[in-house]
């Protein structure tokens, strides 16, 4: 597979992102989704992110998932198909290297995404967007969270993109060939037909959900919106801006909360609609994360990457560098105890199965690298046991142990 490089430079007039990706992160959703940025209920909750020994001191990949120490380091995290990188990560594949491929590469699922792929879960299933125009194979596709056969949703569609779920919906953007040609789409997850929530959209990039409304940004003039999820009636939170260029979105029970790369910011905005407000100053400000104190902000370009973290309440405030010194940078998650980033690949100019899946505190301590050679990882999702991701160098969709 080719090394996509070019197509978002053709619209986005900067690069962020060491292969273009143009992904929002994914676990966008207040519901549904077992995720993390929600910063409410079961999202809040302690994640086995530390392998247990029972007091062994197990040496990596070995593990004893059971917590009884006569078991002993029993298990092999690196290949244990029902603890594939961390206890409790369970693959109905094959584990290997840690890494559980969520679908067998001979199953019928394109192996050429575009550089618009990306993907969410809900509690049952991944779901992902190849990135592609409609003649090229531009679909939505989804596969049980623990592997096996990936199931076309449906096809025909315009560069699908970022997405999330509420359990019963599926929600996505359809970035679009040219600027007022986007759509955000709801299609019923056991489903086959879309239903348009917004047509005409300026090149929609990224989407989130909750109880009762669909968001999104359009990245072709800086615009924010909203609609009812079932009655759909498009309004404008944040208008259209000469120099804005809003890209990558997450919502709490109040805000929005998002990043525009050209006036270099991480947003708050109210629901509701209001004068949005500067967090920060961020140059090249991109993926966003957030939990119930935090906001995580991805930085950089050509090279020269950084996570920074800004209180969600700040107003104009200075933020804090917490990874730097990065070569790429491609998705980032949260669960409000550590953050979880991609390198789509960790040399620079790029290369491709040289990409790697990291965890760190939201210090930016303890950073630890959960897989390598991964073929340009992209946007992430998080439940309580795994992380998962789309590799854009190869169309594979995968997961590992938190």
């Amino acid at each position: 597979m080719r090394l996509k490089l070019t197509s978002l430079a053709q619209v986005v007039p900067f690069t962020l992102l060491a292969v273009a990706y143009a992904c929002g992160g994914t676990d966008n959703t207040l519901i549904g989704d077992g995720g993390s940025d929600s910063a409410t209920g079961s999202d809040v909750t302690q994640d086995n992110n530390v392998v247990p020994d029972a007091g062994l001191s197990c040496t990596a990949p070995m593990a004893n998932c059971s917590g009884n120490p006569a078991d002993g380091c029993n298990i092999n995290l690196s290949n244990d198909n029902a603890n594939c990188g961390g206890c409790g990560s369970v693959c109905n594949t094959q584990c290997a290297n840690s890494v559980c491929p969520l679908f067998t590469a001979d199953s019928g699922v394109p192996q050429n995404v575009g550089d618009f792929a990306c993907l969410t879960i809900d509690s049952t299933n991944v779901y992902w967007g190849t990135g592609l125009a409609a003649a090229n194979g531009g679909g939505v596709w989804k596969v049980a969270l623990n592997g096996g056969n990936a199931t076309l949703m449906i096809g025909n569609q315009d560069r699908p993109h970022a997405m999330a779920s509420d359990g019963t919906n599926l929600y996505y953007a359809n970035f679009g060939a040219t600027q007022g040609a986007g759509s955000i789409q709801r299609i019923p997850i056991g489903g086959n037909t879309a239903t348009p929530i917004a047509t005409s959209q300026n090149q929609p990039l990224d989407v989130a959900v909750d109880a009762t409304n669909v968001y999104w940004t359009n990245q072709g003039d800086g615009s924010v919106w909203r609609s009812d999820k079932t009655t759909p009636n498009p309004q404008n939170v944040v208008p259209a801006s000469s120099n804005g260029h809003a890209r990558f979105l997450r919502i709490d029970a109040t805000n929005i909360y998002y990043t525009d790369a050209i006036t270099g910011a991480a947003f708050r905005v109210p629901k509701t609609g209001g004068t949005p407000a500067s967090m920060t100053a961020i140059p090249t400000a991109g993926h966003i994360a957030i939990d119930g104190t935090n906001a995580y902000v991805g930085s950089g370009s050509n090279g020269a990457y950084a996570i920074l973290s800004v209180a969600l309440s700040a107003t104009s405030g200075s933020s804090q560098q917490i990874m730097p010194n990065l070569k790429s940078l491609g998705g980032l998650e949260t669960d409000g105890t550590n953050v979880w980033y991609s390198l789509p690949t960790t040399v620079f100019p790029f290369q491709a199965n040289m990409g790697a899946i990291h965890r760190m505190s939201i210090s930016g301590q303890n950073d630890v690298t959960l897989v390598s050679q991964q073929n340009n990882p992209g946007c992430l999702a998080l439940d309580s046991k795994s992380v998962y991701w789309i590799s854009q160098g190869n169309g594979m969709v995968s997961k590992t142990g938190k």
